[in-house]
């Protein structure tokens, strides 16, 4: 009953796939971040990829910790968006790469700031490769010579 219910809650937080064609990853990674900014872990779900469905309906049901998503400094920068972010780029393993902040020496800085640093990125996954519906995997740290040197298209 309990792993029905969080499938239940899993499927009612995916997005319609048209949604997320229409949005396309950079317009995903901006609801993404609206959402952070708002702490509407619901929104964040909406985007989710499979992978980390159970997550999302975990948080949702209460039975895992917000701080889990909000915490440390990749929540302080999805929470603390400025607004901006960089187009989307594709690396080789099939993820869209869109960055937002910056990783500085005293924490997150926002894209604009001047901050020295690593990206600080949103990472979308297609669930499969007839998938055309971009999902949230994490927020990882990227490499600026490594974004400038991914695919502009997919």
């Amino acid at each position: 009953m309990k792993n029905g219910l969080l499938a239940a809650l899993a499927l009612l937080a995916t997005p319609p796939a048209a949604n997320a064609q229409t949005l396309g990853p950079t317009g995903i990674a901006a609801a993404i971040l609206q959402a952070y900014t708002a702490r509407d872990v619901a929104a964040i779900a909406a985007h989710t990829n499979e992978t980390n469905a159970d997550f999302f309906a975990a948080l949702i049901t209460g039975q895992e910790d917000p701080a889990e998503l909000f915490g440390g400094s990749r929540g302080a920068a999805g929470t603390g968006w400025n607004g901006k972010m960089l187009p989307a780029r594709f690396n080789g393993r099939g993820h869209a790469i869109v960055p937002f902040a910056i990783e500085a020496e005293t924490g997150p800085a926002g894209l604009g700031s001047g901050a020295a640093g690593r990206y600080m990125a949103i990472v979308l996954t297609l669930d499969g490769p007839q998938d055309t519906s971009w999902g949230f995997e994490d927020i990882n740290y990227i490499r600026r010579g490594d974004y400038a040197g991914m695919a502009t298209t997919r």
